[in-house]
């Protein structure tokens, strides 16, 4: 009986070392047809287990700490040298000119309201007045002083009083002596007088004629161009029409004719320099209603004065524009 245990053991065993060998053998022929796809696999599992323990931050890693490494960087090896930091650009500061009684000239005060006005040391062309003709309330710029706004805020006797319009400094300059040329001035009305204290702002008191039209210091008025007179004058009535276009403006409600409506105007035009805009509505001009242009015209060449108001529409508001002409 034991011997019979014995062999069935033995062979028991033989049967278990054939299965074991025949199993690594099939492992062994798997392998090696699926070499590729298994070292791939086993590459792949060993990444993703090292990047999770680096994640973790669970042990030691392979990085040292920094500070162990600061000496290499102390040493410099390599001799790196760093670019200098170089400075923020800032923008050039332009600096303003200013304006100092010094700075100017008034060669000339032509009347009440008006002035010639320069750079010191500045020199006339020839057969030319030195200087640039100013009415009150002008703004302009000095030769050398280019960006600098000035207005001419007021001519009294003997000096006048200049504004930097962004400061509102008042600036007062005495004027030189020069005669007044009687050619270029007329008699003014009361509106281009003063107070009548005696000093000649009067209802007598002088004016000048500009060659073109100027807006004066009184709101919608102007003193208009001797040039300005000529031009008009050589215009046949067909020519000034044709000049600035225009159609006639009916009432939207009583489709009644209220006006002419200007189109457009020309630059530099002599319609410009006397204050009209495109869409201004031309209601009557002394009085003398726009809407009938034959009657119109007519009145207008039987006029008897120096003034001329016209009556316009403009953004929906109605306004004066007064016309002062030269006699």
């Amino acid at each position: 009986m034991l011997f019979v245990n014995e062999k069935f053991i033995r062979l028991l065993l033989v049967i278990v070392g054939i299965a074991g060998l025949a199993g690594f053998g099939w492992k062994m022929f798997d392998y090696w047809n699926n070499q590729e796809q298994i070292i791939r696999k086993m590459d792949f599992n060993r990444i993703r287990e090292q990047v999770k323990a680096v994640d973790a931050k669970k042990g030691p890693t392979h990085l040292k700490p920094y500070s162990q490494y600061a000496v290499l960087q102390d040493l410099n090896i390599t001799g790196y040298v760093a670019p200098p930091e170089l400075p923020e650009e800032l923008e050039p500061v332009v600096e303003k000119p200013v304006l100092a009684a010094e700075d100017v000239e008034v060669p000339l005060i032509q009347s009440p309201n008006a002035a010639w006005v320069q750079a010191r040391g500045e020199k006339a062309a020839e057969d030319d007045f030195v200087g640039q003709f100013l009415v009150v309330g002008e703004v302009f710029e000095l030769k050398g002083k280019e960006g600098l706004k000035i207005r001419l805020k007021a001519v009294q006797p003997g000096w006048v009083e200049l504004e930097l319009v962004e400061s509102g400094e008042i600036i007062k300059v005495h004027a030189l002596t020069y005669e007044v040329d009687s050619a270029q001035i007329y008699a003014a009305g009361p509106n281009q007088g003063g107070s009548g204290n005696g000093e000649g702002n009067t209802d007598a008191a002088v004016s000048v004629v500009p060659d073109y039209t100027k807006e004066l210091s009184e709101a919608n008025s102007f003193a208009v161009g001797k040039k300005d007179v000529e031009a008009l004058e050589s215009m046949s009535q067909e020519e000034i029409l044709s000049s600035i276009p225009h159609r006639v403006q009916r009432d939207p409600l009583s489709n009644e004719p209220i006006g002419l409506r200007i189109k457009s105007v020309p630059a530099n035009s002599v319609f410009e320099r006397l204050g009209l805009r495109a869409d201004d509505i031309v209601l009557d001009v002394n009085g003398q209603s726009a809407t009938n242009r034959d009657e119109l015209f007519e009145s207008m060449k039987q006029l008897d004065t120096d003034l001329i108001s016209v009556r316009i529409e403009r953004l929906g508001g109605v306004r004066t524009l007064t016309y002062r002409l030269p006699r």
